[in-house]
């Protein structure tokens, strides 16, 4: 224990704090506390295929994002999805025309996000800031491959963009968007009229002139522009390799993919065509586009999706997940208490253990803290401060105020589940209603017991739930089968789903332990789940739903 602090004791001040929940707000600590995770060093190895970040709400991936900002400040470009003008495309007329006809935009969202993201490679590159440089640029460009005969398909791409690589992504996209427009407006402008004109224009459509009209766009949007712009990148790539002796790395940094940067009727599909491009990019020896993704974004896409080409086995390589264990959280709050004491009471080294002193029953502070969240700094951080909170006017925070916090804190954690799954599964608050005041462990068998599943459809049903939520897809079939059958398969999902989430840990057979998506395998196959699973309702919830645990964890 600190000198300075056992024999003078700090009290504790209402706004103490050991940091903000959000990245973005976190300066004060995110840097200076930064703790060195391994996908800090996957992420900004520009030779690792690692380029997304995948992780939970507050699972550090928008930290990352900033910390190579940080580190990168000349060669790293943060995208700012806000002012992007998606809803530019959105709102456009030929695209919600396109889209009514159930004409598959992919091509056109891939062409988008890689014209955009090949450009803006250009302009960092290159420094390119005004017409004068851009054209440079350009120059250099088509003296290099003037008698190579495989370039020149590109240059003619970007010879119409020669004075514009300066240009900001937002007029990009507006200008790739308009010159659609133009293109679909002189092949089906007579049909576009009649669709702003008249409302529900195209459920009037036969099945065979919807054929023919698809069939007529798809001369347009086609592959055609995902072609010419591989060739932009193989130009870029061997323009690149041809330079030996420059040797810096260049990061083009994606987050905030799961705010409201578009709206919601093209947001998943832009994210799934954002992932299926990037590969693509791999051929830059020197960039590494790095894209930070919730992992109930992704989940919300491969669940719209009907491709059967877009698997998520295909893009695994690509997806670094993000997990922390006890000491690396340790860590974060040692680090985020000293700076915090430093700063505000003394300049001693504090410790963890001088302002949390007595266990709570057998239990260390931080192990009973940590054994609370989902393995991610927020949970850490934010039970910590509401630790603070309580502990106001007093020089330590001792177990019966850990208790007090305990409570705000599953609230609040609860309803952040809730949020941030709402998307995927909107059915998730139902689920959590009809967990409360049970034992902690209980079995499949526990909820499937008609009284418990007849209530649970009849809400679902009553909230009309998105059809492509998986927990929507088995109260359907329970509803039209009423079978045993049916029944064991809702229980199948709901159980997975909860597991999907981390609200539930389960035992598949007596010889194992509870295993947990957050720190184990992401995701369970509902063929693993029977009546006998067992299920552990995660410690987090306790409090809020009222939940009395019989059992240490094991």
């Amino acid at each position: 224990m600190s000198r300075d602090i056992k024999t003078n004791p700090v009290v504790i001040r209402p706004d103490t704090s050991i940091g903000n929940n959000s990245a973005e707000a976190d300066d004060d600590f995110l840097f200076e506390c930064f703790v060195d995770h391994p996908a800090l060093e996957a992420t900004r190895d520009v030779t690792n295929a690692k380029m997304f970040v995948l992780a939970r709400t507050g699972g550090g991936k928008t930290a990352i994002i900033r910390k190579i900002k940080q580190q990168y400040p000349e060669t790293a470009s943060v995208i700012d999805l806000s002012g992007l003008s998606m809803d530019y495309v959105a709102n456009s007329n030929i695209v919600r025309f396109l889209q009514s006809i159930d004409l598959d935009l992919d091509l056109f969202f891939q062409a988008l996000w890689k014209h955009v993201l090949c450009l803006e490679y250009i302009r960092l590159r290159y420094d390119v800031n005004n017409d004068e440089s851009s054209r440079q640029v350009f120059g250099w460009f088509k003296d290099f491959f003037k008698s190579d005969g495989r370039r020149q398909s590109a240059l003619k791409y970007l010879s119409e963009w020669e004075g514009k690589f300066f240009i900001t992504m937002d007029e990009n996209i507006k200008e790739i968007t308009s010159k659609l427009e133009s293109k679909v407006n002189g092949e089906l402008g007579a049909e576009v009229e009649k669709f702003t004109a008249r409302a529900g224009y195209s459920r009037t459509l036969s099945s065979e002139k919807r054929s023919e009209l698809v069939a007529r766009a798809k001369r347009i949007v086609n592959a055609e522009q995902l072609a010419e712009l591989n060739k932009v990148l193989d130009l870029l790539s061997s323009y690149d390799s041809d330079d030996g002796k420059y040797k810096k790395s260049f990061f083009i940094l994606v987050d905030k993919l799961d705010e409201k940067w578009v709206d919601e009727t093209i947001r998943f599909d832009l994210v799934r065509a954002l992932i299926e491009c990037l590969r693509s990019f791999n051929k830059i020896s020197r960039l590494k586009v790095v894209v930070a993704i919730r992992e109930d974004v992704l989940e919300r896409v491969v669940q719209d999706n009907k491709d059967i080409g877009f698997q998520r086995e295909k893009y695994d390589d690509y997806f670094l997940r993000v997990v922390w264990n006890s000491s690396q959280l340790k860590e974060l709050v040692q680090k985020r208490i000293n700076k915090l004491y430093k700063k505000k009471y003394t300049s001693e080294n504090v410790t963890f253990d001088d302002i949390f002193r007595n266990k709570i029953g057998n239990r260390d502070p931080i192990d009973y803290i940590i054994d609370r969240t989902l393995k991610r700094p927020r949970d850490v951080i934010s039970f910590v401060n509401e630790c603070f909170q309580r502990a106001q006017g007093k020089t330590e925070v001792t177990p019966k105020i850990i208790k007090e916090a305990e409570s705000e804190y599953s609230r609040i954690r609860m309803q952040a589940l809730v949020y941030e799954w709402q998307s995927a599964f909107p059915s998730l608050q139902i689920v959590f209603k009809l967990l409360a005041n049970r034992r902690g462990r209980f079995t499949s068998r526990d909820i499937s017991n008609r009284t418990f599943l007849d209530d649970f459809v009849l809400q679902v049903d009553q909230t009309g739930s998105n059809e492509s939520d998986p927990i929507q897809v088995g109260v359907d079939r329970y509803i039209r089968e009423s079978s045993e059958a049916a029944a064991l398969a809702l229980v199948r999902i709901i159980v997975s789903e909860l597991y999907r989430m981390g609200a539930v840990g389960i035992k598949t057979s007596s010889g194992e332990r509870y295993i947990y998506s957050y720190q184990d395998v992401p995701v369970i196959s509902v063929d693993s789940i029977d009546l006998e699973t067992k299920i552990h309702i995660h410690p987090m919830l306790h409090r809020a739903l009222n939940v009395q645990d019989d059992h240490p964890r094991q």
